[in-house]
């Protein structure tokens, strides 16, 4: 038997992307006359038929995608809790994708998920392009969580991240640190409106607001990489090394940890270490790490609330913010 055609031969025989084909499929906005008939012909050709479910080619298939770049960082899983404990009592199922941050292996995905005809996308920390995502938004209706712009044609859901990092430094600064260190992500991932950026830009403004420009240290590496851990080491063992880091999320700040101890350093008398999403890691008893709770739950029912609103017709954007809040443990304090 021939082996039956899948939509990347389709484009391959009309010489355009899988994407192309898959508005065709969906007769999704913004297509040529030229590349619909080519993509058809090439269907005809190959005796394409698309593999999803019938009542899915009539229009809604009652199921939402949510798209995760990171499977490790503990904080995704709950924000997915809140979107699966909003959809208990709706009609909606969820197709869950996850690959990691990087712009093809996400866009591939993303592009395998929209052939299977969702009613909406959520997409948690992506690391895309503005105009990708604004093409992908006239398809279907979608929720970024940790996006900070507007005029996309989608709406986000963010905690201020201005503010939690601010709170960092005035609590790292209170308790007598002037040499305070920023973990972040390297230039190529951290666009302008990711949350790694904007928690960088406030942990400066704050350094510079106490008056401490000259004690700025900032330093980024790849989401992708599998060495946090010893870049954290290799960081720490410079003989000019900060006395507390300030991680831009609890999956860093717990490497710094683990890092610290691999070297000796005792936290926090000789390191005090602050992350962010107050994970469930966090609060474990053997970690105790400081961190800024940003709601995951109520993140992940919030960009729910604003997909299905979105679904059922909605055209203008929404911007939702949850605010930031500190939570001190033995990480930075030892008395707790």
């Amino acid at each position: 038997m021939s082996k039956r055609a899948t939509i990347q031969d389709v484009a391959d025989r009309a010489g355009v992307s899988r994407a192309a084909v898959s508005k065709v499929l969906r007769n999704a906005y913004g297509l040529s006359d030229e590349m619909r008939r080519r993509v058809e012909a090439a269907m005809r050709e190959l005796s394409y038929r698309p593999q999803m479910a019938a009542r899915g080619l009539r229009g809604s298939t009652d199921t939402l995608g949510v798209l995760m770049s990171d499977m490790r960082n503990p904080f995704f899983p709950d924000i997915f809790d809140g979107i699966v404990a909003r959809l208990k009592q709706t009609k909606y199922q969820l197709l869950l994708g996850v690959r990691p941050s990087a712009d093809a292996t996400e866009r591939s995905l993303i592009e395998t998920m929209l052939d299977r005809n969702l009613d909406g996308l959520v997409m948690i920390g992506p690391h895309l392009e503005r105009d990708y995502l604004v093409e992908i938004a006239r398809d279907v209706p979608v929720v970024v969580i940790g996006w900070h712009e507007s005029g996309g044609g989608f709406d986000t859901v963010n905690n201020d991240d201005r503010a939690g990092a601010a709170a960092v430094v005035d609590h790292l600064v209170a308790a007598g640190h002037r040499r305070i260190g920023f973990l972040g992500l390297e230039e190529s991932s951290a666009r302008e409106t990711n949350s790694a950026t904007v928690r960088r830009e406030s942990y400066i403004e704050a350094m510079a607001r106490h008056g401490l420009e000259a004690a700025i240290v900032d330093s980024r590496w790849s989401p992708d990489s599998m060495r946090e851990r010893d870049l954290a080491a290799e960081w720490l063992a410079r003989p000019d090394r900060p006395t507390a880091i300030f991680a831009w999320t609890d999956k860093v700040a717990i490497a710094v940890l683990a890092a610290a101890d691999q070297l000796g350093l005792r936290v926090p008398a000789d390191l005090a270490v602050v992350g962010y999403d107050n994970s469930w890691v966090a609060g474990l008893l053997q970690i105790s790490l400081t961190s800024v709770d940003q709601d995951a739950v109520t993140l992940g029912r919030k960009a729910t609330d604003l997909l299905i609103d979105r679904i059922d017709g909605r055209r203008s954007e929404i911007h939702a913010m949850t605010e930031p809040q500190l939570i001190v443990r033995r990480s930075t304090d030892p008395d707790r």
